[in-house]
Parts: structure tokens; sequence; C-alpha cells
């Protein structure tokens, strides 16, 4: 291998190869060593490094391989033209596209062919339903360039022809198709516009490439086909070329024009156009027409010496099997001719009312490769499976269907009489008859991808009712070859076909993809799926692309040229792609929703997918503001004829909290949307803990991995990290950051030069000294270098592998605690997703408990925390300290994030009068922001605060010039405080009613100050909920991590954590009690009769404390349950019961003496588990609230052992009464 050659697509090392078959045989090649995944090749006299190698200008790393839309020019008059890029295989020679080398060229030369057509009025109609059937049919016929075939016409044709064979053949048989020179050929001539062009393409093509030579000419092609986007060729508009001579085997793209006496008037245009051809990477040949009728002359000879090769190169092709080519090329052929009866139906050319009474006529026979029987055999089966797939198209969208039988005939046995009004001739030697419509097929080859055209749709999918189980069967086997649904699968596939919302919540492994792609190919239309990093994006598009299904896009950061960015989006427009995978920032975009409404003109939108929906809640209120916008924005611009797609979220897990969150924003009500598993139980997964100081963490690590970690597969460690393809033991730690002493680049450097393991690393920002655009490049290649076995050990940070598609990860290590249980579940899920056993191991320090204890306070402010944590030294750091970093970013306190909020409006000007405003990130923004925040974001958050109270509409960002456009409502006054109480009511309805009437008080201030005021109780209320629940969620992760290291006890409060029970419905009935639920705190409490079941209680008190973290009554029965759980904490106990008894009284209006009482009822409880907190409690409860009504109702309520407090309180009281009156009175 070369370290200085490194691939120009992919950027890892080029590995020098040998050419095992094709011209080149025997020669020398350097190929990727990301090889089967990246096939790139650079011929051996062109490795100039400074050119290729990695890092340099990559020139080629930035290129789209955009399909072109090819116009041409019908062979026949009267005809019309559609070019195809699809064909269909065997699931065996899918695989070994995938997997083993073929010349990309070859297989667009298997894959493109065009179909000229006649253009003719008919009298078949469709109605609206058989519209929507026939898109969904030509999305299942035309989703790939090499796709799978129908099973059926797999097995069939594999019976037909072959019973065993070498897998190695397959592709060898693949080259046999593309270049056999021996199968008929057609003899019809080509719709030309003079005696010279008919010349040269009938005689001297013929001549110079031999017999095979039509499928590599192609005549009269529209140069706005030929040329890339915003080529200066654009202007040649409606301008075609005489011939493009195109083969696999040739490097150059030849073009040629011959010239009559008509070019001497146009030689200045002439020679332009042929320039900026040129610029284009085409040879344009120009052959005056006198060499032509001479068959002669120094043009002609120039092209005959560039064609030389092809045609002594015939000969060169090593045979593969009979019978196994005529395998592979009926199921080719099959697929043609669905594509043929596709195209049919659409040109209203048969009658789908009839499908009886098709008469389907072929001259397969004439190809001089099959039999008569066989050629007829392939004809009746591929219409036999073509209408099996419409019927049980029909059967799902209940439309009445009989048992259909069609007449096939090969034209060899064609009756002319036969006057057919339902027939058609699909020939593939260009014959004919007068009698029917003839469909040409005809096999071609052009140097770059086709652009497919789509049926259109115009109107809205239709919903369709609870589709049967074994119905979906049908087609998870056609499409997916897969024979059973996983759990939950089912369900969720049916929900989106009724045009239903739905939430999945399955383990990572689950199957949770397969949904929304399924679902989107039995709906017509195409596919949106919001993805939140672009590693997720490609690995989904990678996992299609192993199905054949390759119409798919990523718009992202990686294309780089804003050129290409637009293309992208203009191809999507137009229906290109089934599935487009955006960030959710794309919808802030006017490009992007301009898009949109160009493509629900004419196609609508299947569904909105929202990949690891529980970034909707996790990020969305930290630092990417736009995921809280997609519920509202996606449901505006992707409805088509007024009805809204579906949406999809998918998940591996998410909290009460977050699934709260997520139902709130993505604004999904229905209860029966949200989908979970049985159990979220990955038993398969071993958890372990290792404490230690942060300054030992490195050692701690290098002991794991270099002993610890091998012996527990009882594998040595010099083996352990060997890369072994599919068997390699790979693994992933994960760290805080991306530089200093606990980021992934020091952490990576650590394990390579102290153990010497084979590793990189992987961050969502790039490190110091590296360019943004560089790093992206580079991580893409890490990414799929770790994916594909090549390195066995990533040390990444979170940003890596959410969702990725890799069974064999071994083991997880986490350098530093992770923000909440969900997310420490869903990163040690990447590992053991081929259910084999795999190790999770957090290495957690805790260097000042008495600190932590603080910090973790719930009763504490941020704003305080902000301060503490400036005062301590780095070196002084710990797992927790170093958490609370990231979150107070996102939370820096109230009257900071105020200040934000004001300079946005006064930016905005006339804030009463409703309109566009265009603004600028504020300079006090900017000047405030710190090197770890975007001002962007920060800018972003303020504008989304005033959109919550209903001030701004709407609003779109310019990326790349900073800017926002933001669309006031013109909202007065009362409804501001209307839409902020439907704001709050959405997260607790008492609690909405009270900030209403908080809000009106200030109705008497001016507009801007009223608003200003109204933003600061919404800021109070946000981190009232949102930001004590994110503190909570670290506190429960850090009581997991610390209160045992052994397995089974991480599991339980896991399990407990992420799982409903039967507790759950009761702690609903709290919450939505308007007296906050005493009375029922009391019962539920009542019921609890073992330490297993004060665990499971706290399990589910956990989850909904992060939904409702001030709640009293749950802050009441976290202290309880935590008591009696065998393995309560003394702190968690005081913390919640204090914050309880406060959050009555501020927050939720409760009357002293109420939540006294309850107070009471709390203690005596406790005091059956601890003798001495209770008195503790009582304590701190009465040095708090020092009243005598409060020390009588504890004399009076508590057990006589808790009464000796309180009574010494009153004769306390006593005592200085009698004292102050003795004094008084002069004693």
């Amino acid at each position: 291998m070369s370290n200085n050659i490194r691939c120009p697509k992919c950027g890892a090392p080029m590995i020098l190869r040998t050419a095992k078959r094709g011209p080149n045989a025997g020669g020398k090649f350097y190929g990727c060593s990301n090889y089967p995944r990246c096939k790139e090749t650079i011929p051996i006299d062109s490795t100039n490094t400074s050119q290729v190698n990695y890092g340099q200008s990559n020139k080629y790393m930035k290129q789209i391989d955009f399909p072109h839309s090819l116009i041409a020019r019908p062979r026949i008059k009267d005809y019309q033209v559609r070019f195809i890029e699809a064909v269909a295989v065997s699931e065996d020679l899918l695989e070994k596209t995938n997997t083993e080398g073929i010349e990309k060229e070859y297989l667009k030369a298997f894959s493109q062919w065009r179909l000229d057509f006649p253009i003719k009025a008919s009298d078949f109609e469709l109605n609206e339903q058989q519209c929507q059937i026939i898109a969904i049919l030509e999305k299942i016929l035309t989703r790939g360039k090499i796709l799978l075939s129908s099973p059926k016409i797999e097995e069939d044709f594999k019976k037909l022809f072959i019973k065993e064979y070498k897998e190695n053949q397959l592709l060898l048989s693949v080259e046999n198709i593309v270049f056999n020179k021996d199968y008929k050929k057609n003899k019809q001539r080509q719709w030309l516009d003079s005696t010279e062009e008919t010349i040269f393409y009938e005689e001297i093509l013929l001549k110079f490439l031999g017999e095979n030579y039509k499928k590599y000419v192609l005549p009269q092609a529209d140069i706005s086909g030929l040329v890339p986007p915003y080529s200066n060729l654009k202007s040649f508009i409606n301008q075609r070329v005489d011939f493009c001579i195109f083969h696999p085997r040739l490097t150059e793209k030849i073009i040629v024009e011959i010239d009559g006496e008509q070019h001497k008037d146009h030689v200045v245009s002439d020679s332009e156009r042929d320039e900026s051809l040129q610029e284009c990477g085409y040879t344009v040949i120009r052959i005056p027409a006198s060499e032509i009728i001479e068959r002669d002359g120094s043009q002609l000879n120039i092209l005959e010496s560039k064609l030389f090769l092809i045609k002594k190169n015939y000969n060169n092709i090593e045979n593969s099997p009979e019978e196994l080519i005529k395998y592979i090329y009926s199921i080719k052929l099959a697929h043609q001719i669905q594509i043929v009866l596709l195209q049919a139906i659409q040109s209203k050319l048969l009658n789908l009312n009839d499908i009886s009474s098709w008469h389907i006529i072929s001259d397969l026979d004439e190809l001089c490769v099959f039999n008569k029987k066989d050629s007829l055999t392939i004809l009746k089966k591929s219409v036999e499976d073509f209408i099996e797939l419409y019927k049980n198209l029909c059967i799902l969208y209940s439309v009445d269907t009989k048992e259909k039988v069609s007449q096939c005939s090969l034209l060899s046995d064609y009756n002319p009489l036969d006057n057919s009004k339902n027939a058609i001739l699909i020939s593939f030697l260009n014959l004919s008859v007068s009698n029917f419509p003839t469909f040409h097929v005809k096999d071609i080859y052009v140097p770059f991808h086709i652009a497919n055209s789509s049926f259109s749709i115009i109107s809205a999918p239709k919903n369709i009712k609870k589709p049967r189980e074994k119905e979906l069967l049908y087609f998870l086997k056609y499409i997916f070859r897969k024979s059973f649904f996983w759990e939950g699968q089912y369900e969720a596939i049916a929900r989106t076909l009724q045009g239903k919302d739905s939430l999945l919540l399955l383990p990572t492994g689950a199957g949770k993809s397969l949904v929304y792609q399924l679902a989107s190919f039995l709906r017509p239309g195409r596919t949106i799926v919001i993805d939140p990093i672009i590693s997720l994006m490609e690995d989904q598009i990678d996992n299609l692309s192993m199905l054949g299904i390759d119409r798919c896009i990523a718009v992202t950061s990686q294309i780089e040229d804003p050129k290409d960015k637009t293309k992208a989006m203009q191809l999507f427009g137009q229906g290109e792609y089934l599935f487009a995978y955006i960030a959710p920032e794309r919808f802030q975009t006017v490009e992007f929703r301009e898009s949109l409404r160009t493509l629900t003109v004419h196609t609508p939108i299947t569904s909105i997918v929202i990949d690891e929906t529980h970034c909707v809640s996790e990020w969305g209120h930290d630092f990417r503001t736009a995921y809280l916008n997609i519920g509202r924005i996606s449901r505006i611009y992707c409805e088509s004829n007024g009805k809204i797609p579906p949406l999809i979220g998918l998940t591996g897990t998410a909290s009460r909290v977050v699934l709260k969150d997520i139902q709130r924003e993505l604004q999904i009500q229905d209860f029966e949307a949200t989908i979970t598993p049985k159990s979220f139980d990955r038993k398969e997964l071993k958890y372990k803990v290792i404490y230690s100081k942060s300054q030992e963490k490195a050692s701690r690590l290098l002991g794991y991995l270099g002993q610890s970690l091998p012996n527990l597969f009882n594998i040595t460690s010099s083996t352990f990290y060997q890369t072994r393809q599919k068997e390699t033991q790979c693994g992933l730690v994960f760290c805080p950051f991306v530089n200093g002493d606990f980021g992934v680049v020091n952490i990576s450097r650590e394990i390579e030069e102290k153990l010497g393991i084979l590793n990189k690393y992987y961050s969502g920002s790039a490190p110091k000294h590296f360019k943004r655009l560089e790093y992206n490049r580079i991580k893409h290649r890490v990414a799929s270098e770790f994916k594909h076995n090549n390195i066995p050990l990533l040390v990444c940070t979170k940003a890596f592998g959410m969702g990725i598609d890799k069974p064999n990860i071994r083991y997880t290590i986490h350098y530093g605690i992770p923000p909440s249980i969900e997310s420490f579940y869903q990163e040690v899920g990447r590992a053991g997703r081929d259910g084999k056993m795999a190790y999770c191991c957090i290495i957690v320090s805790n260097d000042d408990p008495g600190r932590t204890e603080y910090l973790l306070n719930p009763n504490n402010k941020v704003e305080e925390i902000y301060e503490t944590l400036k005062m301590i030294p780095r070196e002084e750091d710990d797992d927790i300290t170093r958490a609370l970093f990231f979150h107070t970013k996102s939370f820096r306190g109230v009257d900071q994030e105020k200040q934000n909020v004001r300079e946005i409006l006064e930016s905005l000007e006339d804030i009463s009068r409703k309109g566009s405003r265009g603004i600028p990130i504020p300079k006090g923004i900017s000047k405030r922001t710190s090197k770890y925040e975007k001002s962007r974001q920060i800018a972003e958050k303020a504008l989304h605060r005033l959109l919550l109270i209903g001030l701004v509409s709407d609003y779109t960002i310019d990326y790349s010039r900073d800017e926002f456009t933001v669309q006031l409502s013109g909202a007065d006054k009362e409804k501001i405080i209307e839409t902020y109480g439907k704001y709050v009511s959405g997260y607790l309805h008492q609690l909405g009613q009270e900030e209403i009437k908080k809000a009106s008080k200030y109705l008497n201030l001016s507009l801007f100050e009223f608003i200003m005021m109204v933003v600061e109780l919404l800021l109070h209320f946000v981190y009232g909920i949102i930001e004590k629940g994110r503190r909570r969620a670290l506190h429960e992760m850090f009581l997991t991590a610390t209160v045992s290291s052994a397995d089974s006890d991480i599991r339980k409060r896991i399990l407990r954590y992420l799982e409903a029970s039967k507790y759950s419905e009761f702690l609903e009935q709290i919450v939505a009690d308007i007296n906050i639920g005493i009375e029922k705190c009391k019962n539920l409490f009542a019921s609890i009769a073992s330490t297993n079941e004060s665990a499971e209680l706290r399990g589910q008190v956990i989850r909904f404390l992060e939904s409702y973290p001030t709640h009293p009554g749950l802050l009441m029965l976290r202290s309880l349950s935590e008591v009696f759980s065998k393995d309560g904490k003394i702190v968690t106990i005081k913390q919640n019961f204090n914050a309880a008894i406060s959050s009555a009284i501020n927050e939720y209006g409760v009357s002293e003496i109420v939540i006294f009482e309850f107070a009471a009822w709390v203690i005596s409880n406790i005091s059956k588990r601890n003798v001495e907190l209770p008195n503790e409690l009582v304590e701190e409860i009465l040095r708090a609230y020092p009243t005598r009504q409060l020390a009588r109702m504890f004399v009076k309520q508590l057990p006589i052992k808790l009464n000796a407090m309180p009574a010494w309180f009153l004769i306390n009281i006593l005592q200085n009464k009698c004292n102050n009156f003795i004094l008084k009175n002069g004693g």
C-alpha cells in the first residue's frame, strides 16, 4: 500500500492491483483500499501524487455525479423516446456488483436502454386510484439502476436455465451480455437528416465498430442532456449534435458532426460550440460530407484510429457458461418487458380496466439467444409477474380485481388478422406490425447516469384502510427479500399507509429504517428523511444501495459547490430522488422550501421521517433550534392538494420527558401513535463501571483496553485488535471533547502510542489545526474505513454512530459520563447488533463528592452553577463539571437570554406591523459569543422564543450570510397571551392558566416592554421545566453509574427508567390532578409492598420528573421511593423533599397548611425506614419556615418519637415571648 497515493473519491490509500480481465488484463493499476465499497481506480501512469494526494486540491471530491436528463430524437417519426437506466438482477448478482470489482462503465452499459414508442391518441383512461397504483408500480420497478428482480422471476428462471454455477462467473456473464457481438441485431434504419448521415450510420460505423455498434452510437442528441448543469453550453438550447460515440472501453467521449454546405454559414458559432463541448470533456470531430460520400479522408482516418481498439478487443472476452448468460439475460429482459407494460399503461395504449383482453406480442425468439419455447416462457412469466404485482397493490388499496389472464404470443406466430384494440408489440429488433402500437427496446451506453422521467401523480396519496399483515409480506419479500416482520414494524407501516403519524420506539438494530422504506414504496410520491448527522445519512444510503435502491440523495455540507447543491434541489423538485436525506436546518432555507413547492405540484410527499427522533428534544432546546420547527414547517410545505403526509418518528429509546417533548414539538397527539417494544432489554449487552480519578483515567482506559477487554473474549491482546473483515472485534471509545486531555485527538494518540492499537478518531466539529472542509473529507473516509472493518477501534464523540448499521461492534467505552440514561442507552446500543455478546464500560470520575452534590441539587439555579464552574480550575474538573460545561453553554441563564431577545426585538424595529423583515445577527450577540458557541445559534434561539409567544409566525435563514428573514404576525397583546398560555398548557394545563394570569398583569405596558415581560415569564418557565429536567437527567445517570458497578444493577435501573410499568397510569393521574395529586400520592405509596416495587416506582417517577421537574407530588414520591429502595441515597431524599415544598409554595400556589400536612405525612413514612433522617428533615423545614403553625401541625401529625423537635421549637418561642414580656415590664 502506498501512503502517498490517495483515492480521489474517498481519500483512502490506494493499493497496487493487477487487472484480471478486460483490455488491460494483466496490467497494473491502483485500486482503492476501501474496495469493495469504493471501486475507484487510477491508471498506473496517472498517479501524479500532486493531483491525487489527499488533502491537496482534491477537485474530484467536490464533483457530484448527478444524472443527466438525456434528450434525443426518436428513432422513428411520430414516435417519442424515453431513456432508462434500470436493470433487474438476481440477488446473488446484486451482491457481487456490491462486493466485487466490475468496471462501473460496464454496469452503465448493462443497465441503460431506450424505449421508442408511438405518440397516439387513445380512448383508454386511468382514474385517480389507478394513477396512484401505477405511480407506485413505477417506483418499485425503477427504484435503482441495478435492482433486485422479482423473487418469482428469479426463482422461475433459475429453474428454467441453470442447476448450478460458480459465483465468480456472474460478473463475467454481465460482460458477455454487454459486449457479445453474436446476438441478432436490428436492421431498421434510424430517422436521420441527410444521405451522408445515413451512410455514416449504416456503413461507416459498422466498419469502424463492428456489428454491435448501434448500442454505442446515439444520433441527434440534445446538447442540454450531454453537459453538466451551469455549463456555458446551456446557451445552445434546443441544439443537437449529429452523433455521440460512447463506449465503456473508450476513454474519449466522441461527438461527430457531419459538415455539409450549411456549415460554411456557421463556422464561428460551430467553433464556439465545439470549444465548449471540449471543456466538458468531449472530443469533437467534424467530418466533411465529401469524406462521407468518398468513404475516405483525414477526419475519417482520425475517427477510425480512435475506435480501432474497440473492434479489435471484441474477441478478448472470456466466455461465461451459456446457460448462466441466459439466466441473467432473461431476468434483464423480463424487467424491460415490465417497464414497457408500465409505459403502455401510462401512455393509455393498454387498457388497465380489461387486462384479460391484453395481447402482448414480442420478438424475443429472434434474438438468437433463446429457443422459441423459452422465449414464450420468458414473455408469459414477465407479464404474469407484472400483473401479480399490480394485483397485490390493488388488494392493498381495496381496488376490485379478478383473476386476470392475458394472451402472450411471439411475433413469429403472429396472425396478421388479429385486430385487438388492447394489444402491443414489444420489439428488441426494431421490427413492427401495422395493427398494434410497437414499443422498441434498445440497449445503449452513455458515460453518465440517466435521470428518471417519472409518471406525474398530481393528486395526494390516498389513505387506505388498515392492511392485513400478509398483504404487506408480499412486498416485504419483493423489495427487501425478508420473510417476516420484526416487533413493531407491521404496526408502524400500517399506520403510515393509513396516513397516520407514528412514533416508533424500538431498540437499536430492531429494523426501524425498514418501516419508512417499505411504507414509502407503497405510497405514491417521494420521502423526506431528516437525519441529525451526515454519517447516518451516508450509512442509510449505503444500506439502500446494497438492496439495489439508489435513487437517494443526501443534501449536506459535503456537497461543497453551491451550484451542485442547487442542482440537487432541482433534481429533487423534479422527482428524481425517491428518498431525500436532509438535516433539519434545510427546512429553514428558502431554496429547499421552493423545491418542495415545485415537487408537490406534480408529485406528493409520501411521508416525513424524523430519524433518531430523540434529537428533537435533546438537541432542539440546545444548539439545533431548527428541530423545534419541523412539526410546524414540514406540515406546511409538504402538503399536497390539502393533504398533509404522515410523520414517522424513529428512535432507539425515549424517556417520558423526551417522548412528551417529541409529541408536543412534532404535533403528534394520537395516543395510539406511539409504538413501543415489550422490553428495551438488550440481553447481549453487558454493563461495567470503572471508578477513577480524572488524572488516572487514561491509565484505567489503557489497562482495560490492553488486558481486561481481550480477556473477556478469551482472546490475546495481539489477536484481539487485528482486522479480520467481518470477524474484526470493533469498538468505540466515546470522549466528551474533540481537543484537550479528554478529547478524541489526544486519547486516540495515547492508545496508538502506548498500546500500538490501530485506531482513528471522529468528531462532528473539526479538531484544532484542521480546516472544516478538509476535515469533512477525512471523517467521511474514517467512517467508511471503520464501517468496513479496515480499522478496529474508533475514538469518537457522540457525533458518530447514531443509527449506524454495523453488526460487529463488540464493545463501547465511555470516557466520561453521558448526559442521561437514554443517551447512554443510545450510544451503547451501537454494540451487539448481531445479537452476540458485547461489553459496555463507563470510566467514571467523581473527584469532589460535596461539589457534585451542590452542582446536581435541583434547588440551585443554573446561573449559580455557571458561576461555580467558572471558579473551578481545569485540572480540578471531573465528569460532572465537564458534563455541566456543555449544559451551561445551552442554558446561560434567564437574564442573558432575555438580553438576546431584546437585541433581536430592536433589530425588528416596528414589531406591531405585520410583514417580513430581514435582519443580521445583532452585534451584541456576536460580541458575547464565546469560542465554543455560534452566534447564529444563539440568535435563532432568541428568535424562536418570539415564535413561541406568537409575535413571529415564521423565519428562514441564509446560512451563507448569517441573516434571518422574519415574518412578524402582527399579533396584539391578547393574542400573545393566548399563544403563550397554549404553549405552557402543552406541558401542564394548570400551569398554563397560572401563566396567563401572570402575563395579563402586564397589559398596561407598551408593546415592546409587554413582550419583554412575557418573554421573561417564558424563560422562567423553560428553565424551570427543560433546564431542570436536563440537570435531573444527568443526576439520574450519575446515580446509575455510581450506586453499583454490577451489570444486573445497572440493567435494572436502565430498564426501570425506560419502560412503562403498572405505576405509569397512577402517575399520569397525579400529574393531571389540579390539587397536585396529594391523596393519589398517598394511595399509590400505600400499595408499595417491597423494596423491589419501590425501586420500580422510583424508575417511573424519575421518568415523569424529567417532564415535570417541579411537580410537588412527584418530588415527594421521588423521596419516598428512594428511601424504600435498597440503594437509596440520603442526599437525594433531602433534595427532592425540600424541592417539593419550595415548588408547591412558590410555583404551584399551594397553601402552606396543605403542603406542610403532606410533608408531615411523608416524614412519618420515612421514619418507618430511617430513624435519623426524619429529625434532620424536620429541623431543615423548621429552619426554612419558622412558624408556630408549622410546629403545631408537626406536633399533631408526626409520630410521638418525632415530636420533640417541633415541641422544643414551640417551647423556645414561648420562652422568648416570656423573656420579652419580663424585659418589657422591667423584670
